[in-house]
């Protein structure tokens, strides 16, 4: 049975091998405009490169994150603190890491707690693909995954928790597809169905205008309808954007919608990170 050093080591070898596969994406450094894509590997790169003993420090940046800009959340940070029994008993620098609270802020912060359910409803198909081989693994059924999107996006839910369901969803359709093997319709035909149903979107209680819409259920793949539903749900095209907050959420919505669009809105969760003690690394 392997010790708390092999776990330790584990955890990071995984670590590696989920942001080998990002490199490739990146087109700049911190002060560049980034996709929305790049952005969150950035940020999540810094978390997972913090000290041991800075556990409480992590848990909290992104715990404000969570609070203040879901958009940047993305499931690689939860490897940081969301396994805390990894490194209960381990110290650094004469540091005993408090792991009790550490798993308290992750329990609070609810993206990555949607993003790790979605995870485990794929098959963990983020932790586990280094050891499968696609042509050999069958497809996860999506059923699951749509009964809970079902559930979380009801009318008369908490709009906070569905936010944070549509924001995880977002984040992790590449791995849904991946996992489902491009079974994607399910998915659509719920987040069209919760959509048609609400009396008031997901945003702001925000009703969209079904002529500024980008969503079209019944045009283009899977994939791009399901980004445009969710970019509805959170970010209603009706939305004026004569005031500063619905000009932010037209410049989030931008970048969700077009995968190539860069900008330099992630700089203030780059300060987030920094507030908080967190080591930057350009």
């Amino acid at each position: 049975m392997p010790g708390p050093k092999e776990d330790i080591m584990g955890l990071f070898d995984s670590l590696k091998n989920m942001f080998a596969r990002h490199e490739h994406h990146h087109g700049g450094g911190i002060g560049q405009p980034l996709t929305l894509a790049d952005a969150k590997a950035v940020l999540a790169f810094i978390v997972v490169h913090q000290q041991l003993a800075d556990m409480r420090k992590v848990a909290d940046a992104v715990k404000q994150l969570q609070d203040e800009m879901p958009q940047y959340i993305t499931f690689g940070m939860s490897h940081y603190y969301s396994e805390p029994k990894r490194v209960r008993f381990q110290s650094e620098g004469g540091k005993f890491i408090d792991a009790d609270a550490i798993a308290t802020a992750f329990a609070e912060t609810t993206v990555l707690q949607d993003e790790c359910e979605i995870q485990h409803l794929m098959g963990d198909i983020e932790d586990n693909r280094e050891h499968r081989d696609p042509a050999k693994t069958p497809a996860v059924p999506i059923d699951e995954l749509v009964r809970v999107t079902d559930e979380r996006l009801a009318t008369g839910n908490n709009e906070e928790q569905s936010r944070a369901w549509l924001f995880a969803l977002f984040d992790q359709l590449d791995d849904i597809a991946e996992a489902t093997k491009n079974n994607l319709e399910p998915l659509v035909t719920a987040l069209n169905t919760t959509q048609q149903n609400s009396s008031a979107t997901i945003g702001n209680s925000a009703t969209t205008d079904a002529g500024n819409s980008s969503n079209n259920a019944n045009a283009g793949d899977a994939r791009s309808r399901i980004i445009s539903l969710i970019a509805d749900a959170l970010f209603p095209a009706a939305e004026s954007s004569k005031t500063s907050e619905s000009s932010a959420s037209a410049a989030i919505r931008e970048l969700m919608l077009n995968p190539t669009a860069t900008s330099l809105d992630y700089m203030p969760a780059i300060d987030v990170l920094r507030a908080h003690g967190l080591t930057i690394c350009r």
